[in-house]
């Protein structure tokens, strides 16, 4: 990844008209070392000369910047080119400096996961603001007011069991409310077993992606085979839960990616209109960030896209997956104009749909 820090050493008497003009007035992010070596600024400027024409030129008491010009050594900086690019670049150097805290610095919205861990023997949804290997995730998730929606929808849609016991079957609870309700389907009291639950649960994954017809298609054969045997009463049952599941889609409109299949090309602008800069993300994770010549972009991004998203990839550090998986999920609850996202859908037509992107941005207005 070309994500290198410049260095420039410090001298008092000679940066302001020797260094300084030389620096870029653009967006970067920058770092500031003391005479012992220890840093003491890391941030990001949508003007870097500017800003460290504040720090180091003449000072007034009425100016309350930081002086700097007694204690710095060198400073270090990455020129940048989309608030997507700055963002990333500022959380790798946070991370690396700060390991403990740099999730409290804010360097971009963290949001909620919807989870469901199917090794359960009868799963339940849960928040969470982790990743685990092994675990089904669904996001981004703005609210809890939005997760609590999503999550009474599928339970009362799905009779997924809310209770956070750890039901194993022949346990009945009579005290419960959802089992004197009857708004789960009572794995507890073996009202259901163990695979028609987890079909259950595979359905309601389904429908947090917005594949509604394609459980709205299986329900409707079952429904058919059912009439078919004459087993009338059945099928009216089914029929019951189709018409609930079209009723629930009508009130609840929110749909969220499964990690699992959160595949992006992310493409931003780069110093000059010939070049682009292009991260591939897999699994919410982004496994490659490098700047490519858009003439000829076909023949050096198609292997990287082979090797990125169809082979074997080694298991994503969880945390670093969580992070970045929101970092990009920032770009779909908030989309920048300068920079697009392609979902990965092959690799023919990502790249297609990369060099038609990139040709329309080229079109004179």
């Amino acid at each position: 990844m070309d994500l290198q820090f410049q260095t420039v050493p410090y001298e008092r008497s000679t940066f302001l008209d020797a260094v300084l003009p030389s620096l870029p007035r653009g967006t970067a992010v920058y770092k500031i070392f003391d005479i012992r070596g220890n840093l003491i600024v890391l941030d990001k400027t949508s003007n870097l000369a500017q800003r460290l024409e504040r720090f180091f030129g003449p000072h007034s008491e009425r100016v309350k910047d930081l002086d700097l010009r007694q204690f710095t050594s060198r400073v270090e900086y990455v020129r940048t080119y989309s608030p997507f690019e700055t963002a990333y670049v500022l959380y790798l150097a946070r991370r690396f400096h700060f390991p403990r805290k740099y999730r409290r610095m804010k360097t971009f919205r963290y949001f909620t996961l919807l989870k469901i861990n199917r090794k359960q023997r009868f799963p339940r949804i849960y928040a969470s603001r982790q990743i685990k290997s092994g675990v089904d995730y669904f996001g981004p998730l703005v609210t809890r007011g939005q997760f609590a929606r999503i999550k009474t929808a599928l339970e009362r849609t799905f009779k997924l069991r809310p209770c956070p016991l750890n039901i194993r079957g022949n346990d009945p609870r009579p005290d419960c409310m959802y089992f004197q309700m009857h708004t789960c389907s009572r794995p507890c009291n073996n009202d259901i077993n163990r695979t028609d639950y987890l079909s259950d649960v595979s359905d309601a994954i389904q429908f947090v992606q917005g594949n509604d017809d394609a459980i709205v298609q299986t329900w409707t054969e079952h429904m058919t085979e059912l009439a078919a045997e004459t087993r009338f009463e059945e099928a009216g049952i089914v029929r019951k839960k189709i018409e609930k599941l079209q009723r629930t889609r009508q009130e609840l409109k929110d749909t969220l990616w499964s990690l699992n299949t959160f595949h992006f090309v992310v493409v931003m602008p780069s110093e000059s209109t010939s070049m682009v800069k292009i991260a591939l993300v897999r699994s919410g994770a982004i496994v490659d960030f490098e700047q490519c010549a858009v003439q000829g972009l076909k023949e050096s991004l198609e292997p990287r896209l082979i090797e990125c998203f169809e082979k074997p990839a080694p298991p994503p550090n969880c945390e670093s997956q969580y992070d970045e998986f929101c970092l990009v999920s920032n770009l779909i609850v908030k989309p920048l104009q300068s920079v697009q996202l392609v979902k990965f859908d092959g690799v023919e037509s990502t790249l297609r749909a990369v060099e038609k992107l990139l040709s329309a941005k080229r079109k004179p207005l």
